[in-house]
């Protein structure tokens, strides 16, 4: 049964995607990765209101969506009648192309990609047998997401009455949004699931891939597109990590989509006739999802969309088209900020949600002082470093990713787009440690937070241009 609310999501972004014309920008596997995360925002949207006006829980509205979005696409054939025709001819090509590229290597080079193939699908079976045998143990699963999510499977509502026993001890630890996600993939269910009560995990890891490959398959070639996934999926702390506390993996999973896609089809410095506008409505909902999951979600989208925006009126003359799409971009971050609000208010002042979600969603000058007097404290500056010989396999991507930015500074003309990258990447590690020094005291445990949640953020961050910028002075020197 779990199938079903899979495939409507699948199946509602596919309708929904080519009716806004992205198989004519993005290939196949890029589709599959943005807009399963984008309908699933706005299945999340819309089971939130209903939930709030009739305090019931059902796929009706998803099922409506997804309607509506076959009935448009039947429309739009009839109007162009070589509509259908023109997607299947480019999802076609990207196979055709697969194909070619792959009888282009040489033998030993066809043997390692297949090799490389059979490694990943054994540790996408390992993840589902995790997920299936052993449900998430980690506090921050268990006692928070777990919980609530439980809560609104069996009763099929947000449960928003203050008095219900069951919303007493943990679960005012969390707002409610991170939970209808995966109460999303249970409301077929009766009762609660224990191995699909982070389903999210596998599907949002198999995303990942699908993301990457099809990033360096449209920008790069089939050797490095798999190359990419081969490295992913070696990473022991990220394959560790997601199933304890799972909420921290998808959520900058989504984050990093919806900035790779501003900065590489609308916001981009190197493109000079056009972009993707259509891709808006996609990133309206993924720009959403992004704000709402964790609680630092609605600072740091808004921040980063910002910095998007900056770095690109350095680079282009903004004109009045860019000023609107930004602004429109806006939209779902806002709405973020406001939904979160108004649950807060459903929580008594002091709780542990108001006080994570308050503290999440805003700088101001106490955090400033904070942060100064925080770092001059014996041993706090130096803590998150120390934890870097724990951490092998993260302290050598980073040690990479450091000798790939001094390439790239010595190659940087050659490279224009790979600028706004780099620069996100930098800022948000800036922004991470503000909030690691900034809260020390609050937050308790600095090395937990710097070598678990966060680092966990910037793996996607850090291997596009690890890969990337190799790729393109081995092509321009070979030119």
């Amino acid at each position: 049964m779990i199938l079903f609310p899979i495939l409507l999501a699948f199946i509602t972004w596919l309708l929904i995607l080519w009716l806004c014309n992205q198989h004519k920008y993005l290939n196949i596997f890029e589709q599959l990765a943005l807009w399963f995360v984008a309908a699933l925002s706005l299945f999340v949207f819309e089971l939130f209101i209903w939930g709030i006006i009739f305090d019931k829980l059902s796929l009706i509205w998803p099922i409506i969506t997804f309607i509506l979005s076959l009935w448009l696409l039947i429309y739009k054939n009839k109007k162009q009648k070589w509509f259908i025709k023109e997607i299947i001819q480019y999802i076609k090509s990207d196979f055709v192309n697969i194909k070619t590229q792959f009888k282009w290597f040489k033998s030993r080079k066809q043997y390692l990609m297949l090799g490389i193939l059979v490694y990943v699908l054994l540790k996408l079976f390992i993840v589902f047998s995790i997920n299936v045998n052993m449900p998430t143990f980690d506090e921050d699963a268990v006692v928070w997401w777990d919980i609530k999510t439980k809560i609104f499977t069996e009763n099929k509502s947000l449960v928003l009455d203050k008095n219900s026993p069951e919303y007493f001890w943990t679960d005012y630890g969390r707002y409610p949004f991170a939970s209808i996600i995966d109460t999303y993939f249970m409301l077929p269910y009766g009762q609660y699931i224990n191995w699909f009560g982070n389903i999210i995990s596998p599907l949002i890891y198999i995303l990942s891939l699908l993301l990457l490959f099809g990033i360096f398959f449209r920008k790069t070639n089939i050797f490095f597109s798999i190359l990419t996934l081969y490295i992913f999926t070696s990473i022991p702390f990220v394959f560790i990590h997601w199933f304890g506390s799972y909420r921290n993996f998808p959520s900058w999973v989504i984050l990093f989509i919806f900035i790779f896609y501003l900065i590489d089809q609308l916001f981009n410095i190197e493109r000079i006739h056009w972009n993707n506008i259509k891709i808006i409505l996609p990133l309206l909902f993924i720009g959403f999802l992004s704000s709402i999951i964790r609680n630092e979600g609605v600072m740091l989208t808004g921040i980063m969309l910002l910095a998007v925006i900056f770095l690109y009126s350095i680079f282009k003359k903004l004109e009045i088209r860019d000023i609107k799409q930004a602004l429109f971009l806006f939209i779902p971050i806002i709405l973020g900020f406001i939904l979160n609000k108004i649950i807060f208010s459903f929580y008594p002042i002091g709780s542990v949600l108001n006080t994570w979600g308050n503290g999440g969603t805003k700088i101001n000058i106490k955090l400033l002082n904070s942060f100064f007097t925080n770092i001059g404290e014996p041993g706090v500056f130096a803590a998150p470093f120390q934890q870097m010989f724990y951490h092998s396999d993260y302290s050598l991507l980073f040690l990479i990713f450091t000798i790939v930015l001094l390439v790239f500074s010595l190659n940087y003309k050659k490279m224009k787009w790979v600028w706004t990258i780099f620069a996100i990447t930098l800022f948000l590690i800036i922004i991470f440690m503000f909030i690691l020094y900034s809260n020390f005291q609050w937050l308790g445990l600095l090395t937990h937070y710097a070598f678990i949640r966060y680092p966990v953020s910037m793996i996607l961050f850090l291997i596009y241009p690890i890969l990337y910028v190799p790729y393109i002075i081995y092509e321009s020197r070979k030119n």
